[in-house]
């Protein structure tokens, strides 16, 4: 799944692993390959509903929830 990120919303990567985040309701952690191959985590509060779906639908749980 591709998502924008940056202080922009002006990068693009690959949601690789996700988990809902404890502490707040609603918004997820989402881990990203950046496009240089980078490995970032950033929390993600603004996703529709059609990235939900599209996040659970494709991408894996971190079931860990590190």
């Amino acid at each position: 799944m591709l998502i924008k990120h940056g202080l922009f919303e002006e990068k693009e990567g690959t949601v690789i692993v996700w988990h809902e985040d404890s502490t707040q309701v609603g918004n997820y952690i989402l881990t990203v390959q950046t496009e240089t191959g980078s490995i970032i985590s950033a929390l993600k509060k603004r996703l529709t509903p059609k990235q939900i779906n599209e996040l659970k639908d494709t991408v894996p749980k971190d079931e860990t929830g590190i």
